[in-house]
């Protein structure tokens, strides 16, 4: 890898996919994580009809940005537009 190039010129497509793979798992987690807290904070009790328990949607987009931040943090600043790319076009929509 050329250092301090941009990680998507030096990567091939299959080591590529794997980072934007193990990213997602990571925001997954954390999403998952910062929810469970939230449950617990706001005292969230399941819903009667499909025993869900969801943080109101206000609150689970300011999560879902938290959890984005935190994949950013675990990986080099020149790999983020892809990271990003990959959060706004399929990360966010999955739920």
């Amino acid at each position: 890898m050329v250092p301090n190039g941009p990680m998507s010129a030096t990567l091939d497509p299959m080591t590529e996919e794997l980072f934007l793979g193990i990213a997602h798992a990571l925001f997954m987690n954390r999403l998952h994580v910062l929810r469970l807290t939230e449950i617990v904070r706001l005292q969230i009790r399941p819903n009667p009809e499909d025993g869900n328990m969801e943080v109101p949607e206000s609150i689970d987009r300011d999560l879902q940005e938290q959890a984005i931040a935190y994949v950013l943090k675990c990986f080099p600043q020149t790999f983020a537009p892809k990271l990003q790319q990959a959060a706004k076009t399929s990360w966010l929509k999955l739920d």
